[in-house]
């Protein structure tokens, strides 16, 4: 069984807030004007163990103004990264799309 829903704040925001410094945080940057921020976690003492393949997505949700609350959808420009541990020898990875191929939505 796998595991589905948003827990981007479980996975980042609580680890953050729990002051896990050696494994999570939330650098920030800006210019005055405008504020930059990211979030890391290394799942380094709670691994996330799959035997064949993962899939992580993100959603940016906000919230709509007025009554009654309703999610909005944002456009924030997020991107990640994910590093694994994988056991030797293995089969050739499929060579990746040239940057023409890449469809940027």
């Amino acid at each position: 069984g796998g595991q589905s829903g948003s827990r981007l704040q479980q996975l980042l925001g609580d680890a953050v807030s729990q002051a896990r410094a050696d494994h999570a945080g939330e650098p920030q940057c800006g210019d005055g004007h405008l504020l930059w921020f990211g979030m890391y976690r290394w799942h380094v003492p709670d691994p996330i163990r799959f035997r064949q393949d993962i899939k992580v997505t993100i959603q940016a949700l906000g919230w709509r103004p007025g009554s009654p609350r309703r999610y909005l959808p944002l456009r924030d420009d997020i991107a990640s990264v994910a590093y694994w541990y994988q056991a030797l020898p293995t089969a050739p990875f499929p060579p990746l799309q040239s940057r023409n191929e890449l469809q940027v939505i």
